[in-house]
């Protein structure tokens, strides 16, 4: 039996077909740009920190991934990373910070970026997690690594593989790259410039990084009481700090009035690349008492020639 339209219902036919397939197109076009937040692994901040005026508390942090389809998991935590070693918030382009919100977006307005929010829970960690070294190290002017540029300030060390470095090793080695002016560090060390960490290796998972510090130095001496750091610094020449001379050799570093003494160590190194003993304000120098004090009552170290 044949069957034949009229031009007319053959009119309502077709437009009944091009809207099905029209809401078909358009139902999947939708469901795709509403494409569901991804929950991603914790993020652990490992000490009080910012990002320009975005304010991170160290500590565990829940991050979600405005689309999943556009950004992954893995991709989201590299740049958070990245992200917290820009101390004045300017992150590279075309990255935005919402601060009230404590996202970061691909752009004004993206759907291509992450959300921040600090958990409940501290997190887990293994004995050979990344840990933060106890004080501050101070650099004491605007500096340079060959093209990495490191202002004056105060810094925490965060060592990467701590079963097999320490917290003197990494100060001692810092202070050493901060007169590679050209940016050459000795082998095997190399520098990631965006993440602003020192490995023993390009792939290398033994070394430390720097970051800017913000809020009260970890681990302080608390009581204030005047304690003899571990182990020995290193003297390698004579040398002399103003009218203090320091015979080659090694010294014990004794800190008090709440210095860590890794600053202590820090500075120490620091100020025998003053053999005028102009010491930068507030920092005074008792020749008589090998003594380094901030000011009248602040924080201070004392040297002494080891046996």
């Amino acid at each position: 039996m044949n069957y034949s339209l009229s031009p007319a219902k053959l009119s309502v036919v077709l437009l009944a077909a091009f809207a099905t397939l029209a809401a078909a197109l358009l139902g999947g076009s939708v469901q795709k740009a509403d494409a569901a937040p991804v929950s991603c692994p914790k993020f652990r901040v490992l000490h009080n920190d910012r990002i320009g005026k975005l304010n991170l508390p160290k500590g565990s942090y829940n991050v979600t991934v405005l689309n999943g389809d556009k950004l992954s998991c893995a991709a989201s935590s590299k740049l958070f990373a990245q992200f917290l070693q820009d101390w004045d918030g300017v992150l590279p382009k075309p990255w935005i910070i919402e601060v009230s919100s404590k996202t970061f977006r691909r752009g004004k307005g993206s759907d291509i970026g992450f959300q921040v929010k600090k958990s409940g829970s501290g997190g887990g960690g293994g004995g050979n997690t990344p840990r933060s070294c106890p004080g501050y190290f101070h650099v004491l002017h605007n500096d340079s690594i060959g093209s990495f540029k490191v202002p004056k300030g105060q810094y925490r060390l965060t060592l990467v593989g701590p079963r097999k470095i320490n917290c003197y090793t990494a100060a001692k080695r810092f202070s050493e790259f901060l007169l590679d002016f050209d940016g050459k560090l000795p082998k095997p060390w190399v520098l990631n410039r965006q993440t602003a960490t020192f490995t023993r290796g390009v792939n290398a998972r033994v070394g430390f990084n720097i970051n800017r510090a913000y809020g009260p130095s970890p681990n302080p001496n608390k009581d204030k009481k005047v304690v003899r750091c571990p182990g020995t610094f290193r003297v390698l020449h004579n040398d002399r700090i103003g009218r203090l001379v320091l015979p080659k050799g090694p010294y014990y570093i004794k800190a008090g009035n709440g210095l860590a003494c890794s600053g202590a160590a820090s500075y120490f190194r620091q100020f025998l690349n003053r053999p005028d003993g102009r010491l930068p304000s507030p920092w005074k120098l008792n020749v008589g008492k090998a003594r380094f004090q901030q000011g009248s009552g602040g924080p201070f170290f004392r040297v002494q020639k080891a046996n």
